[in-house]
């Protein structure tokens, strides 16, 4: 079953219009009409859910709940703890969390909240279990989502008394003797050595830097405190109500949170896709891939912008076609779930210019009417999605340990995450999606943060070669070819899975600044890739981190049909051991003809590629046209400049294949056999003519088309 629907707001419009609760019956009827059948309901009613300490108000939600459910809309509820009530917040200020320069969150607004602030963690408690005995038997609600978007708005870490002292605590039971800290965290230098828990402080704002090791054991503190809140609610739903699903609502390539850990417990995730300024087609492809990662499961995304949003650089209109084209991405890389945020555009609060199914005077938009369509061709198509999951034979790793590293030391402002986009220039290798499918837009706000993932992925994405995002500590033996475009922290497990990967006839592509440091966040004592230069053949001599404006261009050796190749950012000197082959060597500087890319050669067929460089898509699409062919893995359609191919495969064989043109201009493909159109019934012999913005969608090609 394909569960489709929208986030909405009851509450709101019962307070908002002169109609009051009445709207709700027009809402059901209309959202029915559309073809919906979920709701997402009330993470931020805490405040009316509980306007009062121990005082408990379900009345307007179960009177909601029971319009929707007349109408045959299933629930989603929440746990609404994002927003604290005012009581709460007025009468224990306390829980509002520290920034790192000291100053107190104010009140007022969401995610004010410190997790580790016994009042708030307990008041969470008591409404989590009173909204979940309200709804664990109501035949309308299926499952639960937890909270909302942990960490948004910087709230991830929390710098108060009560997190220093959870912090001291975390640490002995990591370290259990100060002596294996300061070992740990090289505490010589500076003379940081510590002779008692309590003198560790939290690492807030400091003149100089702070310890890399303790900033990021700090990173782990904090992320592992909102797990273990996440987990709170997580056992409290699945012990008041067994039968329902619960998920929580990610965002794209967020960096602060361990996304594997904090969503262990969770049934599947989901995530909330917005088109923001630098979200290319291939950067929410490479989203939803992480997304299903994560857990390595199908999600929801749980709320899909339908059109212009409140909170971007620019907020463009983007017009017809765009929600239907975007849904069925969604769900071609594996969601199971679509709902739109949000049903109606807000009267009042932050998101007055935040448009949904209906405007701000209750007239259809655009989405609105996209959606109807899509709700009558869901019902088509769900019987065939059944039991499938995104089809992918290459795996990219992404480490979040490693993320935080190089954001503590970037060595380079382009390598931080969240650069602003006006606040350095750009490096030319940083542009993604040029010729209509590459918009030859900049890595820019959030989009950045995933860019030491998006060069290889994006040439894979534009080759309609699958591909999963996934935790180094995943299963890889499922993958033919595994890339590590950024393990800068080198956990000695992990090396430990790659060499048997390698092993076992793998091939392995490992990239730059990789084995740098240790899980203490220091360097390796040997040379850079540390543990992983046996594997690779070859460690790393120089290091040369490069302002915007400067390239290098690749001179590839003995590897045929190689097109120009920039790069840029950083660069580094390579000395390949005996038996390893220089495939790359640099071509301008003072390190001219110093190797930048080798290939090592294992016994049992197994090999290893260390890309000592930072490049664009360009630079990976050599390598993959090169690496793919022998290993036999194949697009289902060849490539065509503007149009993306996605495929979700069942055991027993079955594929479903998506075809969306994500350009403004018609593109023709030619077949190697006939096929028909899932959405339409229209059956096309050896040709397809897509119009701008068209899904095509068939089950399973017999053989590779030809563009």
């Amino acid at each position: 079953m394909i569960y489709f629907g929208c986030d909405y707001y009851p509450e709101q419009w019962a307070q908002w219009l002169a109609e009051g609760e009445a709207r709700w019956e027009t809402d059901a009827a209309l959202m029915a009409e559309a073809g919906l059948n979920v709701v997402r309901l009330a993470e931020f009613a805490w405040g009316l859910l509980e306007p009062a300490q121990d005082r408990f108000d379900f009345t307007w939600l179960d009177r909601a709940v029971e319009v929707l459910g007349r109408h045959g809309l299933k629930v989603v509820m929440c746990t609404p703890t994002p927003t604290p009530p005012p009581w709460l917040l007025y009468q224990s200020p306390e829980i509002r969390q520290i920034m790192a320069d000291g100053r107190q969150q104010g009140a007022g607004t969401r995610r004010e909240a410190c997790a580790n602030q016994p009042v708030y963690r307990e008041r969470s408690r008591i409404i989590s279990q009173a909204i979940a005995s309200r709804y664990a038997q109501n035949p309308h609600v299926v499952g639960w989502q937890t909270d909302n978007e942990f960490g948004c708005h910087g709230s991830a870490i929390c710098y108060c008394g009560e997190c220093e002292t959870a912090f001291q605590h975390w640490l002995q039971a990591k370290y259990m003797d100060l002596e294996m800290l300061n070992e740990a965290w090289g505490g010589s230098f500076w003379g940081e050595v510590y002779a008692d828990w309590r003198h560790i402080p939290a690492p807030t704002q400091s003149a100089a830097e702070r310890s890399p090791s303790h900033l990021l054991d700090y990173q782990r503190f904090s992320s592992d405190t909102w797990r273990d809140y996440h987990n709170m609610e997580i056992d409290i739903l699945r012990a008041t109500c067994p039968g329902h699903f619960v998920t929580h609502n990610l965002m794209s390539f967020f960096e602060p949170l361990n996304y594997y850990n904090l969503c262990a417990q969770l049934d599947f995730v989901s995530w909330d896709n917005y088109h923001y300024h630098g979200a290319t087609p291939g950067v929410v492809a490479a989203t939803h891939d992480h997304m299903w990662g994560i857990l390595r499961r199908n999600f929801w995304v749980m709320e899909q912008q339908i059109g212009h949003i409140n909170w971007s650089v620019y907020n463009p209109e983007p017009g017809p076609g765009f929600l239907r084209l975007k849904s069925y991405q969604g769900i071609g890389h594996g969601a199971d779930g679509m709902v739109y945020f949000r049903w109606r555009q807000a009267l009042a609060g932050s998101e007055q210019y935040h448009t949904g199914m209906l405007d701000h005077a209750g007239r259809k938009t655009i989405g609105y009417e996209e959606a109807k369509v899509i709700g009558n061709e869901l019902k088509t198509l769900a019987p065939y999605l059944e039991g499938t999951v995104p089809a992918a034979e290459v795996a990219i790793l992404l480490d979040f340990e490693s993320r935080w590293a190089m954001t503590m030391q970037p060595h380079n402002a382009l390598l931080r995450s969240g650069v602003a986009p006006d606040s350095v220039n750009p490096s030319p290798i940083m542009r993604v999606d040029r010729d209509e499918r590459r918009e030859d837009q900049q890595m820019t706000g959030n989009a950045h943060a995933m860019w030491p993932f998006a060069a290889p992925y994006i040439a894979l994405w534009e080759r309609n070669v699958g591909a999963a995002i996934i935790s180094p500590d995943s299963d890889l033996s499922g993958y033919k070819v595994v890339c590590a475009p950024f393990l800068n922290i080198v956990r000695p497990a992990v090396a430990k899975r790659l060499a048997a990967y390698v092993a076992q006839g793998g091939t392995l592509i490992i990239g730059p600044r990789s084995g740098f440091k240790d899980e203490h966040n220091k360097l390796f004592a040997q040379p850079q890739p540390g543990p992983l230069a046996a594997l690779t053949g070859s460690t790393v001599r120089y290091i040369d981190s490069m302002e915007p404006e400067r390239l290098n261009v690749l001179r590839w050796n003995n590897v045929p049909h190689m097109h120009r190749t920039e790069v840029g950012i950083w660069a580094e000197l390579l000395e390949p051991q005996p038996g390893t082959e220089t495939i790359a060597y640099y071509s301008n500087g003072w390190y001219a003809n110093e190797p930048a890319i080798t290939h090592k050669k294992h016994e049992g067929g197994g090999q290893v590629i260390y890309v000592g460089c930072m490049g664009g898509p360009d630079l990976y699409a050599n390598l993959w046209d090169w690496l793919l062919p022998p290993l036999h893995v194949q697009p289902p359609l060849a490539p065509v400049v503007g149009v993306e191919v996605c495929v979700r495969a069942a055991p027993d064989g079955r594929k479903v294949v998506f075809v969306l043109n994500h350009s403004s201009q018609p593109h023709a493909m030619t077949l190697a056999h006939p096929l028909t159109d899932l959405l339409t019934g229209e059956t096309h012999q050896r040709s397809l003519a897509l119009k701008p913005h068209q899904v095509v969608i068939f089950q399973e090609v017999a053989a590779t088309a030809h563009a």
